[in-house]
């Protein structure tokens, strides 16, 4: 019998969809993209520091060219 993983990425993969599922619930797609927008718009979480930072670089290569 395998030994219990301390941490297993499959289980919070699950959790993270089913938390998903339920947070988008009834919204349509333009209101799913437009709530997704908006947290990485506010969040201060890494993945939305790195996105905004990548986001910024790419309209100042848009403005420059």
């Amino acid at each position: 019998m395998p030994e219990k993983k301390a941490f297993d990425c499959v289980d919070m993969k699950n959790q993270i969809q089913a938390q998903h599922a339920v947070e988008y619930a009834g919204l349509s797609d333009e209101e799913r993209w437009a709530l997704v927008a908006h947290k990485l718009a506010t969040s201060d979480d890494a993945i939305a520091r790195k996105w905004r930072e990548i986001t910024a670089l790419a309209e100042s290569k848009k403005g420059k060219s």
